[in-house]
């Protein structure tokens, strides 16, 4: 189980942390994120979509970057580490996740039947923008921005 916290009282614009790359680790990461913006006063339907992006985000690198690197014979250790960063700025919050892997995702269109495959069409939907690529330090980064409302940053 990953530890984190979030100081609370200090005014930080930025947060991250490492957890591993098993399931479970999606609720912590939804938990960690809600507890960030919470804390900055945000209110909460942009919460709700920042936890939707980011619970799909780490899914997505748990489900796909630690299996992958377990199919390709690599045994799952410090590589199937996802890491999640936050960064709250005036207008905007980047979201990037980062795992092993160097397989970058595709957006599908999943058929009605399936009950995988949505993940970065939700993304889509919910974000100013995604993109991702390679890690030259290893493995891949998937980053989406969420606007802010505008009376969030506005004096």
């Amino acid at each position: 189980m990953a530890e984190f916290a979030i100081a609370r009282d200090v005014e930080l614009t930025s947060a991250s942390c490492a957890l591993p790359a098993v399931l479970s680790s999606a609720r912590q990461a939804r938990t960690f994120t809600a507890e960030f913006l919470r804390l900055r006063g945000e209110d909460e339907e942009f919460i709700e979509a920042a936890v939707l992006i980011v619970c799909e985000l780490a899914t997505n690198a748990i489900r796909h970057g630690a299996r992958l690197l377990a199919e390709y014979g690599r045994e799952r250790g410090p590589d199937s580490e996802v890491t999640l960063r936050l960064a709250l700025q005036s207008d905007v919050l980047h979201i990037e996740v980062h795992d092993g892997s160097v397989i970058l995702p595709v957006q599908r269109a999943a058929g009605r039947e399936e009950d995988c495959g949505r993940g970065m069409t939700i993304i889509a939907a919910l974000a100013e923008s995604w993109t991702c690529g390679p890690d030259p330090a290893g493995g891949k980064w998937v980053r989406a921005t969420l606007r802010r409302p505008t009376e969030a940053f506005q004096d």
